[in-house]
């Protein structure tokens, strides 16, 4: 009876995950980091023909969608069905971890509440490489604990492979890299696991330096990130900002005030999961596992494994609250996971010893899924999706463009930065860009497409003066769309 439960309410949890994954609004960081890939594909080279603060890992890997959807609207829906089987992955990698572990027997409840969780639901299903770094960083934790368990060479060797290649597709796994490291350093396996982690580097290098400029391309990712996110000193953002009843993250609300059942639930699970994995962290010795182990070695082994995964999830916890500047809900990716995991961690004791109480969960966590996730289906990207159909018809192929919001991924770029709010950051750039209304003129860029990113009042006076004295609005379009006067 466990395990049908468990099956069918894992099954209903992804069917509404795929329909918010093929019908939710793209977000404007989806549609850049896309644009970012189709400059990839055209053969243009990251930093040193157009701006990109991370590492390509990302634009390698959805280079062959673009391609496939070149000057098609499917290009996003593609991507989106990508993105989607990469949270399957994590799902996978999630349960994997609880049964290795924990046990085969409730290695479905984590990935349960992973496919549940309201904070951050959206941003699993968006196109971004936070997911598949972070795939590829649970990769790597997987094969550090078969590395552990069986002391192999080879499965150390692994893991500094997957660890390498989360690092090359987005820095921000590094928390998961930093105990990984600690971790094999004190089982003196440095030379498997750092070999492992070198090599993906290494390939990187020689790529950097046959095809890069490599003063460009460092400042690019190791400084440029930095001064980019100087904004946060004026726009402060809180760590617990999107905890707050929010309508668009938990489901709006029945009557007054903002509490619903979404966030109630949500926030529970966040407790409970923090708690437990703080619990796990100081006392690995209490586990079931480590309990009953045969020879203090085992024990010992099973010890390290604990605190590779507590000590994972503390410092993604502490890195987030204390040294991420931007803390933009997106960044909660990797926490959640653990999340689930150490929430699962205590509810399976629960359910072991109350039978019934596995089917009120089941059916509870169907009921308030519906009430979060049904108003998104709504909100859709259908009107997107029609306008960039429009775009194709209207926007003459060979056309330069200045693209603000990255959505016209096709069309050549009129300056070296787009995709984001440029106008926020330059002022802190110590490698200023070549001045915009320059560049406009120098070239009579013939558009200017913002979409629905509202950035034009984000640049510079001049520039903003110069654009609203040489351009004019498509017709249908208002400012979204501009056009070089006639």
């Amino acid at each position: 009876m466990r395990k049908w439960i468990l099956l069918g309410t894992f099954l209903v949890l992804l069917w509404w995950r795929w329909q918010v994954a093929l019908s939710r609004f793209f977000d404007v960081d989806e549609f850049s980091y896309l644009h970012w890939t189709a400059n990839l594909v055209k053969g243009d080279k990251p930093y040193t023909d157009f701006f990109l603060i991370f590492t390509p890992g990302f634009l390698w890997a959805f280079a062959p969608i673009v391609k496939a959807y070149w000057m098609s609207a499917g290009v996003f829906v593609a991507s989106r069905v990508a993105a989607f089987f990469i949270f399957l992955g994590i799902l996978g990698c999630l349960g994997v971890l609880f049964g290795k572990t924990r046990g085969w027997k409730w290695a479905l409840l984590p990935m349960i509440i992973l496919a549940f969780l309201p904070m951050p639901y959206d941003k699993f299903l968006e196109v971004r490489p936070d997911n598949l770094a972070t795939l590829l960083a649970l990769i790597g934790v997987i094969g550090e604990i078969w590395a552990i368990r069986e002391g192999k060479r080879s499965r150390w060797f692994v893991s500094g492979v997957f660890y390498s290649l989360s690092l090359l597709v987005f820095i921000k796994t590094l928390p998961f890299v930093v105990v990984g490291v600690g971790i094999a350093w004190f089982m003196n396996h440095k030379k498997e696991f750092f070999v492992g982690l070198g090599v993906p580097f290494m390939l990187f290098f020689f790529w950097l330096l046959m095809s890069q400029n490599l003063g460009v391309a460092w400042y690019s990712f190791a400084k440029l990130p930095f001064e980019t996110t100087l904004i946060s000193k004026t726009d402060i953002m809180e760590p617990h900002l999107f905890f707050f009843p929010n309508a668009s993250f938990y489901g709006p609300p029945a009557g007054g005030g903002g509490l619903t059942s979404g966030l109630l639930a949500n926030h529970a699970l966040w407790i409970m999961g923090i708690l437990m994995g703080v619990f796990r962290l100081f006392t690995p010795y209490l586990t079931g596992e480590v309990a009953s182990s045969a020879t203090h070695r085992r024990g010992g082994k099973k010890m390290l494994v604990e605190v590779l995964l507590a000590g994972t999830f503390i410092v993604l916890v502490y890195g987030y609250v204390q040294f991420f500047p931007l803390k933009h809900s997106q960044y909660l990716i990797p926490i959640a996971i653990f999340v689930a995991f150490y929430a699962a961690d205590a509810l399976r004791i629960f359910f072991d010893r109350i039978k019934w109480a596995l089917l009120v969960f089941g059916l509870f966590i169907i009921i308030v899924n519906a009430q979060v996730n049904a108003p998104k289906l709504s909100m859709n990207n259908a009107v997107q999706i029609a306008q960039m159909e429009k775009l194709l018809a209207i926007v003459p192929r060979d056309a330069r463009v200045l693209d603000l919001e990255g959505r016209m991924l096709f069309w050549p770029d009129a300056y070296y930065i787009c995709c984001v709010s440029f106008g926020s950051f330059t002022q802190f750039m110590s490698r200023k860009p070549p001045a915009l209304s320059e560049e406009l003129e120098k070239d009579k860029v013939p558009y200017i497409f913002q979409g629905d990113s509202n950035r034009l009042p984000y640049l510079s006076p001049p520039d903003r003066t110069f654009i609203q004295t040489h351009y004019d609005p498509v017709p249908g379009w208002g400012e979204a769309l501009l056009q070089w006067e006639k």
